[in-house]
């Protein structure tokens, strides 16, 4: 071979390897927003931990000072709305204190954590699409801070009307998690996106002021994490241990002729509220409505699909939740089914 045609050879070799590096790197940009319909991770993270170097061994003050400057004036909407809620100052100063008080002790956990989340975010969007395909993500996913307050949660982010439409990642508390846990919280928020991208198109604020629907929406995120993830212990998905699970099958029949009583005399939200706590109130136990709501959805599924249930009205849904409790409420043998694929 001449040496022209070598170096002729050469380049085209070249030109080869450059064109497959550069469609190599374009790929995981472009899956990337093909999984997240075009929407983007919002990773506050990563301006808090530029924070904590600045801040780390500095007075209080200070550190409210800096975090204002360097954190919360970059994300003004989701702190307002996913965070603070519209409390009043003399609150909203207590909640960073604490937090600032707080974090030290899981700065090396969340910089571990931080490595890893946006992947598996990816990836459990991926296996909740592969379960519910017709899921579409409609707004951006924010990793951000919650003061110790939630793991995850759907919060009204991205709209003024108060309509939860952003999943609120708290990445403060899920540093701590082990893999499987992190999964589960991460999908059982998807789930309530699913189902919310039907639910409130056809709600009023006066129907989310019972107890029906809080029920339901978290049965049903639970079972269908369950169909996500299947194979894991009822606890897990419930956020209990095993042994707060064994005494609310025990209390299950009692359990769901109380829920009733509130739901027939039209209790307010703080009362049925205290279903969904991670504290036992006078007449409710610990994330009571968590297993109550389970219970519901699984009968709920012996008779139709989940993407057939997420569309149910209000008033439908009243109904069925109803119908099933009383069933409950005569029962003292809690029915476990799996999810109706």
């Amino acid at each position: 071979m001449s040496r022209l045609n070598r170096l002729f050879f050469v380049l085209v070799v070249l030109l080869l390897f450059s064109t497959m590096a550069t469609a190599r790197s374009r790929q995981p940009q472009e899956s990337l927003d093909a999984l997240l319909d075009g929407h983007k991770i919002v990773n506050i993270v990563d301006d808090f931990l530029i924070f904590w170097e600045q801040a780390k061994g500095r007075t209080l003050p200070v550190q409210r000072r800096l975090f204002a400057r360097l954190v919360e004036a970059k994300y003004p909407v989701y702190f307002e709305r996913a965070v603070y809620r519209n409390a009043p100052e003399e609150e909203r100063r207590a909640l960073l204190n604490q937090f600032l008080a707080q974090i030290p002790a899981h700065i090396g956990a969340l910089k571990q954590f931080n490595r890893t989340v946006e992947d598996e975010i990816r990836l459990n969007i991926a296996n909740f699409k592969y379960r519910f395909p017709e899921y579409r993500q409609q707004r951006d996913i924010y990793i951000g801070l919650s003061f110790f307050m939630f793991d995850g949660s759907v919060r009204a982010v991205q709209n003024e009307v108060g309509i939860p439409d952003t999943l609120c990642l708290s990445a403060e508390v899920l540093c701590d998690y082990p893999l499987e846990e992190l999964q589960i919280a991460i999908t059982h928020e998807l789930f309530h996106l699913y189902h919310f991208g039907f639910l409130f198109a056809n709600v009023s604020f006066a129907q989310l002021r019972t107890g029906h629907l809080p029920l339901i929406v978290e049965g049903l995120a639970i079972a269908g994490t369950e169909a996500v993830y299947p194979h894991q212990s009822l606890a897990l998905y419930l956020h209990f241990t095993e042994t707060e699970l064994a005494a609310q099958r025990d209390d299950l029949a009692v359990n769901a002729r109380r829920f009733l009583e509130l739901l027939k005399h039209g209790a307010k939200a703080e009362k049925y509220g205290e279903w969904f706590t991670d504290a036992p109130g006078d007449e409710a136990p610990k994330r009571g409505g968590y297993l109550l709501g389970y219970e519901v959805a699984q009968r709920l599924l012996g008779g139709y699909r989940f993407a057939q249930i997420v569309r149910m009205s209000p008033e439908r849904l009243h109904e069925h939740i109803e119908e099933h409790l009383k069933a409950i409420a005569s029962e003292r043998i809690l029915l476990l089914c799996s999810p109706n694929f």
